[in-house]
This record gives structure tokens, sequence and C-alpha cells, in this order.
């Protein structure tokens, strides 16, 4: 090799070695571009080991990130650190891109999202540890959408904080590949859950008709499993404790933990150790008290030290289980064989998610609901070993059942008849609550609550857009005076009177209520043609009503005043509250102007008198 060569080789390993340690090139997002982008491998990543870094301090370290490349499927195992992402994106589209960016792992506790270009710095918020109506999508995994717009260079940085294991895998999808992606997943979600609903609530009553505590058992670990499930997926904090974050920590591997002891129990009476393997029942209930022992610890220790009992306690639990299983298989245990392979199944599932967990394996569908299929499987073969178990126990009881099923008959029949008498008591309060809360407990007119809803009675009656409602608001001008000098009982008694004085003077459909203190208001829907002399006599037959002398005691007579505004108004447009706001304009006229007297207001053209 001449010393030219040499030289071209240097030069070589100086121009390419260093490679690897430059930045990241920018995704160019196009209008072909995929409709899933996975970032593995797009992206960067960062640990920040003190978890405090701020976006300021992580775009200024910018070049200590490094290529998600060599991580498995951004998969960073248990870890105390806070991990960042970033992603440079340039936009070569020709119209605005909607994408959604989602991740694949949804038991992240904190899950922080910005936005970084030339307008500045947008940030979002996810996760378990922040509420629900937080989140930019109530999606049961973190989830952002983001807006590409044509010539656009942007930076995305992701900062994920989690207890358990820290999946990053992220996706930069459109919508519609969103869409379909989260429909399809829920579905298979609802299948699972209804299927464990199902089971535990068959097995629970079985338990209640048979009095065997195997059932209570089966029920109590399935159960107890899906809590523990659910909340792994996102669907606990999504749908069932949506405002409870940090609370929520304990869920996942207490209940985990106390599956697995229930587990332990079920096993033990469903192959019936103490009669036909000794020595078996007392390994396994040596076991049940270290996993008791395991369920404190879980609910007592840090949160990340929690999860590594629940990971080692799951993995152990059905090795134990199929260790166990196997040993009666040999002994000829009845329906020991399934009960072997199903919880074969699960051990396939529990392994495939706790070495996913420790990052050895990559995140996808079977690795993320490993546990959920293999238990899936492992339950509906254990309901049948259940079955299989107790057919013989079946036959030889079936009178017994014949006579438990005429007593259910006519339970059911006693059941039906307390139901619908109660539903009918029910009602009965309903309907007295009703009038509770809307009705003026005082005067025994509607309340503001009442008048509300009539006023949206009226609106939904209203046939065309420019039907009009009547509103007129009362303010009685000499009542406190009256209150003051003779006590709230006279107040009272006057308020009482003057409420059946004006329900007098007014037509029958009108609704009439008190707001408040001295103020009263009717609603009536207006008709085509009214002038506004005849408005105002609405207003003056009430004045007249309550200027009448008003006898509170034998010696003790009183006169009232009241200001009175009618506003007529188009329904449509108008809430109860915007309706009454121009009858009070009206109404605080006449306080402006000396008291005792009526204000028309319209929003519509009306002619002073009517026409012939």
């Amino acid at each position: 090799m001449t010393l030219h060569h040499l030289m071209w080789l240097v030069l070589l390993f100086f121009v390419v070695g260093p490679l690897p340690a430059f930045a990241q090139s920018p995704l160019v997002l196009t209008d072909r571009s995929d409709a899933v982008i996975p970032l593995s491998g797009k992206a960067e990543y960062f640990r920040d080991t003190s978890a405090q870094l701020t976006i300021q301090d992580i775009i200024a370290r910018s070049d200590d990130f490094q290529n998600t490349a060599h991580t498995q499927e951004m998969n960073f195992g248990y870890t105390q650190s806070a991990v960042w992402l970033k992603l440079a994106v340039t936009s070569d589209i020709t119209h605005i891109q909607n994408r959604v960016l989602e991740f694949q792992y949804a038991y992240l506790d904190d899950v922080r999202f910005y936005v970084v270009s030339n307008q500045g710095i947008e940030t979002y918020y996810s996760g378990r540890n922040v509420p629900v109506n937080q989140w930019p999508l109530a999606s049961r995994k973190p989830a952002f959408p983001i807006m590409f717009h044509p010539g656009e260079a942007v930076t995305l940085y992701v900062r994920g904080e989690s207890h358990a294991a820290l999946a990053m895998s992220v996706n930069l999808m459109t919508q519609q590949a969103y869409a379909k992606s989260d429909t399809r997943t829920l579905v298979v979600l609802s299948l699972y859950y209804g299927m464990l609903i199902a089971l535990g609530s068959y097995n629970l009553l079985l338990f209640i008709g048979l009095r065997q505590r195997i059932f209570l058992l089966y029920a109590s670990f399935v159960f107890t499993f899906a809590l523990a499930a659910s909340s792994m997926n996102g669907i606990g904090p999504l749908l069932l404790w949506p405002d409870i974050t940090h609370a929520s920590d304990r869920v996942v591997p207490t209940g985990y933990s106390i599956a697995a002891t229930l587990a332990l129990m079920f096993a033990r009476r469903f192959l019936n150790l103490a009669t036909h393997a000794p020595r078996w029942d007392k390994f396994v209930l040596s076991a049940i008290a270290v996993w008791g022992a395991c369920v404190v610890a879980t609910w007592f220790t840090d949160i990340p030290l929690a999860f590594k009992i629940m990971s080692i306690q799951a993995v152990l639990t059905t090795i134990s289980l199929l260790t166990v299983g196997v040993a009666a298989v040999r002994l000829k245990i009845p329906a020991a064989k399934i009960f072997v392979l199903a919880w074969s199944l699960l051990l396939v599932g529990t392994s495939l998610l706790s070495i996913r967990n420790a990052g050895l394996l990559p995140s996808n569908f079977f690795t993320v609901y490993s546990m959920q299929i293999g238990s899936a499987v492992e339950m509906l073969l254990l309901s049948f070993a259940l079955v299989a178990k107790f057919n013989d126990l079946k036959r030889q009881k079936e009178k017994a059942q014949a006579d438990l099923v005429n007593t259910l008959i006519e339970q059911e029949k006693v059941l039906e008849t307390r139901v619908a008498a109660r539903t009918a008591e029910l009602e009965q309060a309903k309907s007295q609550l009703e009038v509770h809360v809307t009705v003026d407990s005082l005067t025994g007119i509607l309340n503001r609550r009442g008048l509300n809803r009539y006023f949206e009675t009226l609106k939904s009656r209203a046939s065309n857009a420019d039907d009009t409602a009547i509103v007129v608001l009362i303010d009685l001008d000499e009542f406190k005076p009256v209150n003051d000098q003779y006590g709230h009982e006279a107040g009272d008694m006057l308020l009482q009177t003057l409420a059946q004085r004006m329900r007098s003077r007014l037509p029958e459909h009108a609704g009439l209520g008190r707001l408040g203190g001295d103020e009263f208001v009717a609603l009536f829907a207006g008709q085509t043609g009214r002038s506004k002399h005849e408005l105002e006599q609405i207003g003056v037959q009430l004045l007249a009503a309550i200027s009448e002398p008003i006898a509170l005691h034998s010696d003790v007579v009183v006169h009232v005043q009241a200001s009175i505004g009618v506003s007529l108004c188009t329904i449509a447009p108008h809430s109860f509250a915007t309706a009454l706001r121009a009858a009070d304009t009206a109404m605080y006229d006449i306080k402006h102007n000396g008291k005792n007297g009526v204000v028309v207001v319209s929003d519509v053209p009306i002619p002073e008198h009517a026409t012939l």
C-alpha cells in the first residue's frame, strides 16, 4: 500500500467515522408520507437522570441527544430518569396536514409534549398523573394532535416519566389512521373486559347458588385481575377514575399482587391438594403466606420497588402453579391437564410482558397485550375446567338444583314485585322532588329553576322563528319597610297574598314565579299583533292587584306598590336569562323615575295601539 493510499484511508476514517455523532436528519413530511410513521430510529433521545431539566435546558443540550436506532423500540425499562425524545420535522407538503403523535404504551405517569417553532413553544400535558380534562385528547394512551403547515420547520420534544417500565415507542399518525387504530384497539379491549366481567359474574352467581368457595375465589381473581389490567392499559384512568391521579398508583402493583395470591388460593382448592397432594399443599400454603407479605409490600413500599415486586411475583406465580399442575397431572388429579394448559398460556403472556418491561423485547401489540391475551384464554379454559370438575356434582344434586330453581323463580317473582313497588315509590319521590326543585316553598309558585324550565317549554313549543314571548318583571317598592316594621312572618304573608292575586290576574296558561326576595316574573307566549298599549295593560292589571290593601292582622292594613317592566322578545335567540334582562332594564327605568309604574320594551316592532 502506497503512502498516497494510506493518506486517503486516514482521511476517510476522520470523515466517515464521526458521522454517527452528528445530529439526526430531519424527518421530511410530504403529501405521500406514510399514514403511520414510527419514530424509532428517526427521533433522538436523552436521559435526564435528575428529572429536573426544563425544555429550555433541553434545547440548549440538543447535541447530547442520541439516536434511538440503538434502543429496543425506545423501551427504557424500569428507570427513575426522565427520557426526552427529539424529532426535527420539515414540512414539504402542499396543504395543511393534521396528525397525531400517539404513544403505544398507556401506562406512563407524566408525558409532556413541546412544539418548538419560530412562533415560540407550545406545551401539552398527558399521562396518568395529569387529570383527564387537561389531556389534549381523551384517549387511553397519551396522544397529542399537531398541525403541520407547508414549508414549516418545527422540532418536537417529548418528555416521559414513569414509575413502571418506561416504553417511549411513538407513532406520528394521520388523524384517520389514529382513529382507526384507536377504535380497533378499543373493540378488542371491550371484548376482553366484557369476557372478564361475564366470567367473574357467572362464577359469582355460581358461588351464590352453590355456596362453593372455589367460585368466589375465581370470581375475585378475575375481577381483581381485570381492575389492575384496566389501569395498566389506560381504560381505568380514562373511564373509571379520570380525576384520580397519584392516588391510583397502587392499583396496578397491588392489584396484580392480590390477583396472584388469589390464583394460588384458587389452585389449591381446585386441585384439592389437601387431599390428593399434602406436600404440595404445604408448599402452596407457604407461597400464599409469602404472597400476602408481597401484597402488603406493594402497598407500603415506594412505587418503583412495588412494580419490581409485582413483576417478579407474576412470573414466579405462574411457574409455581405450572409446577404444581404438572405434579397434579402425574397424580392423576381430575381436571389437572386443563389446569396446566391454562397456566402455560398465562405463563407465556406474563413472561413476554415482564421481559418487555425490562426492555429486552420490542413494544408491539402482542408484547404489550400478551398478559391480556394469555389471561383471556387461561380464564376461559379454567372456566371449562370448573364446569368439567363439577359435572358429577351437578348430576348428583339434580333434585337439589330443581328445588333451588323453583326457589329462585319464587324469589324472582318476589323481587319483581318488590322492584315494581320500589319503582312506583321512586317515581312518586321523583315527582315530589321535581316539585321541590321547581316551586318556591313560600308562595307555592315557580322558583328561578321552574321559570327557566317554563321558558324552555315556551321555546320548544315555538313553531316559527319570529314567535315571541312576554316577560313581566315585578319588583315590590314598599316591601322592606313592611318586613322591617311587622316582622318576617308578616312579610311572608304579604308575599303569599300578592302571589295569589297576581296568579288570578294572569292568563291560565301563563307561568308565574318568584326570583327571590320581592321580585316576581310572569311568562307567557306572545301573540301576533299585540300593541304597546295591550302589553302595558298587563302590567297595569298586575299593578292594580298589588296596590289593593292587604290586611296582615285584624288591625294592621298595609299598601305596597311595584315597578313593573314588560318585555316582548323574539323567543328563538333568547335564554331565560337574556329575555329577563330587557324586562329588568325596563323595571329599573321605573325605579329611577318615581317607582310604581309600568314600562314596556320590545325587540320587535309593535304598534302603539291595537289596529282594527
